[in-house]
């Protein structure tokens, strides 16, 4: 499905009972919706679950290259505004995690719950650099000068040997990807610096770093635990950056315990 937000057409899904409590599901750079597979059947059992695809990721439109993080909060709200939803929970993955920072910066009233997987809360002038440098090699090669280095910081090595059908079922995600979509979200990730209002966020928080993730390491999770007065860190083992895929039970068990914990009575 698709609907007209902020200009351009957003794709979105809808599953589960809509009598019941909502959660969204916001993806990582370069991925789409779809990277939330292992975890939709669980959330759609008990919820009812919003997935969509950022600008210029799956099959969302591209309205030109540069984003900011409040106009990707913006397209969220106005999702939910879309389908005439009051409130929700919002799980972010990564830069998904950054959209639900200003989310709940922005939109307070509109927020059930936060969760926060593999993310940051600022980028550093070192890696806003590394950032230019992978948007000129995108803009002049396209998505697949980034497949082997992306890859090999989201996974484990370990499960890169184990599991190559899933490295090909998430090649594929980054190789859909747009440029100008890719170059949009990450000039989005280069102006992140929300560490100082973080503990404006009342609304009920975990935040689930990867235990193994060299992107997003546990020391920078800590930090927007400690800023964030009503939040619970839970560390997920054995897993580098995208965690839902590469420890997807485990992933799931943290999240659905959270998520009944605060959504249903």
């Amino acid at each position: 499905m698709t609907a007209t937000i902020n200009g351009y057409e957003l794709a979105y899904s809808l599953h589960g009972d809509p009598n019941r409590p909502v959660v969204v599901l916001c993806h990582a750079l370069a991925t789409s919706m779809d990277i939330w597979a292992y975890q939709l059947p669980l959330l759609a059992h008990r919820f009812h679950v919003v997935r969509y695809d950022l600008r210029g990721h799956g099959r969302s439109d591209t309205p030109g290259s540069s984003y900011t993080l409040e106009e990707l909060a913006s397209d969220a709200a106005a999702l939910l505004d879309h389908l005439k939803i009051s409130r929700a929970a919002f799980v972010g993955l990564s830069i998904g995690g950054m959209v639900g920072q200003v989310f709940a910066l922005r939109y307070p009233e509109k927020l059930s719950g936060l969760v926060l997987c593999s993310t940051g809360s600022r980028t550093e002038p070192e890696a806003k650099a590394t950032i230019e440098d992978r948007i000129l090699k995108v803009r002049a090669d396209g998505l697949n000068s980034q497949l082997g280095a992306t890859l090999t910081r989201w996974f484990s090595a370990k499960f890169i040997e184990e599991a190559p059908a899933t490295m090909a079922w998430v090649s594929d995600l980054i190789l859909a990807t747009s440029v100008d979509g890719y170059t949009g979200c990450a000039r989005a990730i280069q102006s992140l610096d929300l560490t100082d209002a973080l503990s404006e966020i009342q609304v009920k928080t975990l935040v689930i770093p990867g235990e193994l993730d060299l992107a997003f390491p546990e020391k920078i999770s800590r930090v927007i635990n400690q800023k964030i007065v009503n939040s619970d860190l839970v560390l997920l083992k054995g897993a580098a950056h995208i965690g839902n895929v590469e420890k997807a039970h485990l992933f799931n068990e943290i999240l659905l315990d959270f998520l009944g914990r605060i959504l249903i009575s």
